[in-house]
């Protein structure tokens, strides 16, 4: 019994070495290309805001209801939003106010239509 186990050990020592060692070669291996290091993940350039609530033409405002985990940043009053359909076309230009009471956002309508329901997204920054 002792040798039986002996005999396992030593052949799990053996393999645990052998996979090891040719890890260490299959990476050493200079001449196989350059190293591929894995990219970062990083958040896309177009964030959620919300949906569009209400409009009111005649005075400008439109009522944003925040999406569910939308973190508005420290300065986003006088931020440029675009408000788009569900095809992604944009239907109006919008700037965020300092309204904001829980999650409702107010914005001012600067160009453009928009329609109750419209997905309300922060304008991508130029490079």
């Amino acid at each position: 019994m002792r040798r039986a186990f002996i005999l396992a050990l030593c052949c799990l020592l053996a393999a645990g070495c052998a996979s090891r060692g040719n890890k260490s070669a299959a990476g050493s291996a200079g001449g196989a290309g350059p190293a591929v290091q894995p990219a970062a993940t990083v958040p896309g350039p177009v964030q959620i805001v919300g949906r569009v609530l209400a409009v009111d033409l005649r005075t400008l405002a439109v009522i944003v209801e925040l999406a569910p985990y939308a973190v508005l940043p420290a300065d986003f009053n006088g931020r440029i939003l675009i408000s788009r359909q569900d095809n992604l076309r944009p239907t109006a230009r919008l700037q965020a106010s300092p309204y904001l009471r829980g999650r409702t956002l107010g914005t001012r309508l600067q160009a453009g239509r928009p329609q109750v329901g419209d997905e309300v997204v922060f304008a991508p920054s130029a490079p």
